[in-house]
């Protein structure tokens, strides 16, 4: 059987970093493209850290190009430094020799559904393929399958309601939850159950790789961002739960739902609202509910290992 081709679209972001070391490691699926948009910084930067990882993980035959820098409606916000200014952590980094692919990202998403049935894991704002169905209707039939992180039931981590990546773009989320594709939904209710810890790091530091020493150097910030925000360094891996759905779906518990985005509300703006009644259980959209964590952690653990400098 075929693996699924995969393409990531992404904001990294340190999460997103780990998601997509974690993607390009496993043999269960083909990472085909990676396209950035703007989320946790700017485009500019996005792209680059893109190019960075692909980068890190020696994986020059993935393209890697930019979409989308501004979002559907005006953007509310101001840039984040939860991953550092650069999204990074700060680190150090070398010049790329990864160059970006020279069509905008949202061609590259529709050029690789036209070469066969495509898996989307969108681990940022979801402009780009809210442009995608504006630029070319009817495109999401080609999609096999699209997972994505984003949205809470309980409580957002920008706002009391919103989650970040619905947030900076709920135009684009609500297109995007009405088109006819199926979704899996990674809302903060379930990644905030997704988590590495200091012996986590620290085996990441002791791999001898640079894979290695760049997760741990890039973990370390946002785990004192951790402590400050929520009073412990439990790192939160909410992007890498979008992976891992496609590596080992039985971990995760999910069920069938109903989503609808708030665009408006001086309060509520992005905000998702995820129905949850039996009537929508057999719905071609669900939502994660329970993952097995330290089935996760070993995991994770394991494909990272593989690098090698």
């Amino acid at each position: 059987m075929a693996r699924p081709r995969v393409l990531i679209d992404t904001d990294p972001g340190v999460d997103d970093a780990v998601a997509i070391l974690l993607a390009l490691a496993s043999p269960e699926i083909d990472v085909v493209g990676i396209v950035a948009v703007a989320g946790n910084v700017p485009l500019e930067k996005t792209a680059l850290n893109a190019r960075r990882i692909v980068e890190l993980a020696g994986r020059h035959d993935v393209p890697v190009a930019a979409g989308c820098g501004e979002p559907l409606s005006e953007y509310l916000g101001e840039d984040s430094v939860v991953h550092g200014h650069d999204g990074l952590g700060d680190l150090d980094w070398d010049e790329p020799a990864v160059t970006l692919d020279p069509r905008h990202g949202v061609e590259l998403i529709a050029d690789l559904i036209r070469q066969g049935p495509l898996t989307i894991v969108a681990i940022g704002p979801l402009t780009n393929l809210a442009v995608l169905l504006q630029r070319h209707p009817g495109i999401e039939g080609g999609v096999d399958h699209l997972v994505i992180m984003g949205g809470a039931s309980f409580e957002g981590n920008v706002t009391p309601a919103a989650e970040f990546n619905i947030w900076a773009d709920p135009e684009a989320a609500q297109l995007v939850f009405a088109a006819d594709w199926r979704i899996t939904l990674m809302p903060l209710d379930l990644t905030h159950q997704a988590y590495l810890n200091d012996d986590d790091l620290d085996y990441f530091s002791s791999l001898g790789s640079e894979v290695g020493r760049r997760i741990a150097a890039m973990l370390e910030p946002y785990a004192q961002f951790h402590d400050r925000w929520y009073g412990n360094r439990d790192v939160i891996m909410h992007d890498a739960m979008a992976v891992y759905e496609l590596l080992d779906s039985a971990a995760i518990d999910k069920q069938g739902v109903r989503l609808a985005v708030e665009t408006n509300g001086v309060h509520s703006r992005g905000a998702t609202f995820i129905d949850r009644r039996r009537e929508h259980a057999q719905s071609r959209v669900r939502v994660g509910v329970r993952v097995d964590n330290d089935r996760f952690r070993s995991l994770l653990r394991e494909r990272l290992a593989t690098y090698r400098d």
